[in-house]
């Protein structure tokens, strides 16, 4: 089944080396296929969705890495949604150009913490590559990380912190560096604060507990606890990137699309005035950025696309 599955994904990538089955070596959860090594559901952590996958294009030299972030609301989406149609193409270029692509599971919305499990998973899995740079062959000092809506979300937070290296720790993986060199966030939200969330469009307090509750709504989950927990002052302030945001801040590539009249919960995640917010924060900040909200007219005076960014932070 991994077999069959693995070289049907990699007969689409079209990479440019000889997708012949006969060339297949698989040992344990590794593929080998010419020049690209494909590590499957790679252990990163003790939770039962912390995996990964990841491709390394055969290089003498350490290779780059751009680490994704699927969408799903943070409950739902898994890894494999980073081997979709639409980035095929992508993920052919950035292996055919020397980087290493991985792409992660992480744990869903709890009642015990809300976002944090999530949030920790996409450190932790950006520690553990870096700690296990040698065993990949990474440069690790060149990352670019990459996320789409809730993963969007999770990328900014992860990028925009301040270093969360634990260097006392006992684990010598979380003694490793969060910084990374470029963060690519498509339809994320300007913000985790829910002060924010309602200034935005000046929303009041029982429309967003209201939207909230739509929005965290599914099996096993206790909406009440978590708002009350949400709403806690503390909890806000350990989680939102916008306030984290400063002038030591990596490049940013901000893209959000959608109605300027939002028609489902999903749009109004994803409205055109996130990216909005973000650029004025970051020209605010003199940090590099690259927005696109087409709705609102606005775009990057130097039109640069998802690869394109990647490139420019990884390879120049």
């Amino acid at each position: 089944m991994i077999l069959n599955f693995y070289s049907s994904l990699l007969f689409l990538l079209s990479f440019a080396f000889t997708l012949a089955q006969s060339n297949n070596t698989i040992v344990d959860s590794l593929i080998v296929k010419d020049n690209i090594t494909f590590y499957q559901n790679i252990e990163y952590g003790k939770n039962e969705r912390n995996k990964l996958d990841i491709l390394i294009p055969k290089s003498n030299s350490k290779t780059p890495l751009v680490i994704y972030l699927h969408a799903g609301g943070y409950k739902g989406g898994k890894k494999e949604n980073a081997y979709r149609k639409n980035n095929i193409g992508r993920i052919s270029e950035i292996l055919n150009n020397k980087i290493a692509f991985a792409t992660i599971n992480y744990t869903f919305l709890n009642n015990e913490n809300g976002l944090i499990s999530s949030l920790n998973d996409a450190k932790l899995a950006l520690q553990f590559l870096k700690h296990n740079h040698d065993k990949f062959n990474l440069d690790k000092n060149r990352v670019v990380i990459w996320g789409v809506s809730s993963g969007a979300n999770s990328v900014l937070w992860l990028g925009l912190s301040d270093d969360m290296a634990d260097l006392k720790s006992e684990n010598k993986v979380l003694r490793e560096s969060t910084r990374v060199q470029g963060i690519i966030s498509i339809n994320g939200a300007h913000s985790f604060n829910s002060h924010n969330w309602k200034k935005m469009i000046n929303m009041p307090d029982k429309m967003f507990d209201f939207m909230i509750k739509r929005f965290l709504k599914y099996p096993g989950m206790d909406v009440d606890k978590w708002l009350v927990n949400y709403k806690l002052e503390k909890y806000q302030e350990a989680i939102d990137y916008f306030d984290f945001m400063d002038s030591s801040d990596p490049p940013i590539l901000v893209a959000n699309y959608g109605d300027m009249v939002p028609k489902s919960l999903s749009s109004f995640n994803h409205h055109p005035i996130h990216a909005k917010y973000l650029k004025q924060r970051a020209d605010s900040l003199s940090i590099e950025n690259y927005v696109f909200a087409p709705e609102l007219g606005i775009e990057s005076k130097e039109v640069i696309g998802i690869v394109d960014f990647i490139f420019k932070q990884l390879t120049d």
